[in-house]
């Protein structure tokens, strides 16, 4: 039998949390498959708007009142408030576990904005039914231009980190 030829996985003895030039996921000997460093819970204030809508989001917000989609009116917000932000996007190129945020963030956004007649029809005791066909373009550059600055990495680590953080 011949030997297997591997290559040498990098494993940080140091997961470097402060340093920007290196992916969020990478594997360390003190915090494992885990990011290096705890996530980003709030954006620049480039992104303030994302925020906003962001917080505004939820069936019930943090203070207990009915959200976006609880009102069904996450679209319309993201139509008439959100700003196209793709060269914000691009300032923060170099920062890597911003961009997974920005990523994850927007990812949230656009799945809430397509499913969101899905809940409402679902709510009203119809069949689920389909979501809208389109995102609006201040949604969908900003995203697209996330999704081109992680190329260098796999494919699946920005959907891990996006699903992660909802468990």
């Amino acid at each position: 039998m011949g030997s297997l030829n591997t290559t040498p996985f990098p494993v940080l003895s140091d997961p470097q949390p402060t340093n920007t030039s290196l992916p969020a996921f990478m594997v360390s000997l003190t915090r494992g498959f885990l990011p290096r460093m705890d996530p980003i819970v709030t954006l620049p204030s480039d992104f303030d708007t994302v925020e906003s809508i962001l917080q505004r989001m939820p069936v019930k917000t943090a203070s207990g009142a009915p959200g976006l989609l609880a009102s069904g009116t996450l679209g319309d917000v993201v139509v008439s408030e959100l700003p196209d932000l793709t060269d914000a996007v691009d300032k923060y190129r170099e920062n890597l576990p911003l961009m997974n945020a920005l990523y994850r963030d927007y990812s949230f956004l656009a799945s809430a904005y397509l499913l969101e007649p899905c809940h409402q029809r679902f709510l009203r005791g119809e069949a689920y039914g389909l979501g809208r066909q389109v995102l609006p373009a201040n949604l969908a550059r900003p995203i697209a231009r996330c999704a081109e600055l992680f190329v260098p990495l796999p494919f699946f680590l920005p959907y891990l980190s996006k699903l992660s953080l909802s468990l």
